[in-house]
């Protein structure tokens, strides 16, 4: 369903993504994780078309996206949750839910958008119990809540999730990888996580990717790189001869 194949990315004279090739099949959760500024939210900016390569090929669906503006991505079916969740805290949450649809306003999809805002309330409930409060006065979790609604909204094929676990608690996070293995089960949706807590992410994904300093350095099955001692040293916090 994706394919990256010897991407490129530069933010001037820096190099943030060095010819990364990966790729998600469909139905697959796939985590990519890494430390801090491995180039993980680069590389999910670049897939959305937010970032342009500097070379190499971004596919999605059989088609070549490399160069596709944002909305036409999104509108070819891949969402994108960004990293902080980035809602639109003066509005409401049933608005920030409304504006996750503009892509299928033009087709007449009124009821459907409507049933579809429904379907979010019943995944969610706590944000049907507050449809008319300011987004920016829920919790990070209901806020992470929302902004994955926001982007089930326009009906993807793909999601992105770029650090759905930041800044919440336990608890939260694991009822959001819950949400997540639901979504894939549910709705056949495909994901590409990524994640800093590796454990979580691997525990819920079927393959994963190591990126470090913008290369990937380690690919496999989920349970192997679980298993992995390099991995287990630098991102589980365990280290087996210890």
């Amino acid at each position: 369903m994706l394919t990256l194949k010897n991407v490129d990315v530069h933010y001037g004279r820096i190099q943030a993504a060095k010819r990364v090739s990966l790729h998600v099949d469909p139905g697959e959760i796939v985590a990519l994780i890494g430390g801090n500024g491995a180039g993980k939210t680069t590389l999910l900016c670049t897939i959305s078309g937010l970032i342009r390569p500097s070379t190499g090929s971004v596919t999605f669906a059989g088609a070549d996206i490399t160069r596709h503006s944002p909305e036409r991505i999104v509108a070819q079916g891949l969402s994108h949750v960004p990293e902080g969740r980035l809602v639109f805290a003066p509005l409401s949450v049933a608005d920030n839910l409304l504006l996750g649809s503009y892509s299928r306003h033009k087709f007449g999809q009124g009821q459907a958008i409507e049933a579809d805002i429904s379907a979010i309330y019943d995944m969610f409930p706590v944000l049907g119990e507050r449809r008319n409060q300011p987004a920016g006065t829920l919790s990070g979790g209901e806020q992470q809540m929302l902004s994955i609604g926001r982007a089930l909204m326009a009906k993807p094929r793909l999601l992105l999730l770029d650090e759905p676990s930041m800044g919440l608690a336990p608890n939260i996070t694991r009822d959001i990888f819950r949400h997540v293995v639901s979504l894939r089960e549910s709705l056949g949706l495909t994901v590409l996580l990524v994640e800093q807590n590796a454990r979580s992410a691997l525990k819920i994904a079927d393959r994963g990717y190591v990126l470090e300093t913008g290369r990937v350095i380690l690919q496999g099955q989920a349970a192997e790189l679980l298993a992995n001692r390099d991995v287990q040293r630098a991102y589980l916090g365990r280290d087996l001869d210890a």
